[in-house]
């Protein structure tokens, strides 16, 4: 599949805009290198496809850019709306070893799950934020109770799923969803103001009712919070990402442009000895995956249209939709320290590129509307024109 997306890019090549054309010639640079590195060292041209499949969220950033584009597609609230079935419909099927004693489950394939009694891993429940912040600005706009209901349901799915990783992107999505709104007046400073009074309110009044009637869960809770402010406690599982940084950044360092590719796949691990070799090192962190295969420069190539809109999130004229879109990617920086991202996540970048787009375009032919309106002489004025001619 990554391998006919890529094929059919290059067959559309040139309807392709033209900083699309620029970063798909750069990734192409990186794939030729990689075959003709397989090619020389192992007489094969797809040696490990992995790291191949680690450079193709990029190529499905323009392919679903390109594609909204094509078909003109007004598809956010469909997003936010599926990613809320999906859930639910999931966890009735599979949720039924739900609790909050994070015991493991034996399981053959973990695909969606998390191996333990949260039932969903944390790349799966990343993606509640979109309907988070969808119908958080529903309800914002158009005061519907329903959208505030289906807010607080996705606050409490990503609260008692414990993955910490997804509660410290969630509150940075929503600081960058206000940061926006606020900035283009789509929601006044003093609403916003009051917002984040009666939130406060809120969560003191159910950190009282739960301190009183279940004492426990409240410091269960809140010492799971706590590790998102100290990562690298030794009872935490961020110890683990920590010991990947230390153990593997100095390597980098070693092959800073492109990485160790197929020799650092295919190396025994240094940091522990259950993974057999030539299966990968297995991070769990986004940004250290590219800098070990692919170095500063494969980093730079994955991540820079989440730098660019970083970039334009200080910008004025953003409509909502861009915003909470802006919101949601940029989480995905957060999200990186902990995890690789999944593949859909950068599908919703492209989205996000191409909504940017809408606006822009919009906001184009708005302005030239306006100025078609402003040199266009009204009729009377041109009979007076004449009459002070004559």
């Amino acid at each position: 599949m990554s391998l006919l997306i890529y094929a059919l890019l290059l067959v559309s090549f040139h309807k392709l805009r033209k900083s699309e054309q620029i970063y798909l010639g750069v990734i192409s640079f990186f794939v030729i290198r990689l075959v003709f590195e397989s090619l020389l060292d192992y007489g094969t041209i797809f040696q490990q496809l992995t790291l191949y499949t680690i450079l193709f969220p990029a190529i499905f950033i323009v392919f679903v850019r390109a594609l909204c584009r094509s078909y003109n597609l007004d598809i956010l609230e469909f997003l936010a709306k599926f990613y809320l079935a999906v859930y639910v419909i999931f966890m009735i099927i599979y949720g039924r070893g739900f609790s909050f004693s994070l015991n493991s489950v034996e399981m053959d394939d973990y695909g969606p799950f998390s191996g333990d009694s949260r039932v969903i891993h944390a790349r799966s429940i990343f993606m509640m934020i979109l309907p988070l912040l969808w119908f958080l600005n529903k309800y914002l706009k158009e005061r519907v109770t329903s959208a505030l209901l289906w807010f607080l349901f996705c606050v409490i799915v990503i609260v008692i799923h414990q993955h910490r990783s997804v509660w410290a992107s969630s509150l940075f999505s929503l600081g960058i969803y206000f940061f926006i709104v606020v900035r283009n007046r789509i929601i006044s400073l003093s609403k916003t103001l009051k917002i984040f009074f009666s939130a406060a309110l809120g969560i003191l009044l159910l950190a009282f009712v739960i301190s009183q009637l279940f004492p426990d869960m409240l410091t269960f809770f809140g010492e799971r919070f706590s590790e998102i402010l100290d990562p690298t406690r030794e009872d935490g599982t961020g110890k683990f990402r920590a010991d990947q940084r230390r153990v593997y950044f100095p390597m980098v360092l070693e092959r800073p442009f492109f990485g160790w590719t197929f020799e650092g796949f295919e190396m025994k691990n240094p940091l522990v000895d259950w993974w057999p070799e030539k299966t990968g090192q297995h991070f769990h962190e986004g940004f250290m995956e590219m800098l070990f295969y692919h170095g500063f420069l494969g980093l730079i190539l994955k991540y820079f249209y989440l730098l660019y809109l970083g970039f334009k999130a200080f910008f004025r004229n953003l409509d909502e939709k861009s915003g909470i879109l802006i919101a949601f990617t940029l989480a995905g920086l957060i999200f990186s320290f902990s995890y690789v991202l999944p593949l859909i996540f950068w599908g919703v970048v492209g989205i996000c590129l191409y909504y940017l787009e809408r606006t822009e375009l919009s906001l184009q032919t708005k302005n030239a509307q306006n100025i078609q309106i402003n040199i266009t002489p009204k009729p009377n004025q041109k009979t007076i024109e004449l009459i002070n001619h004559n």
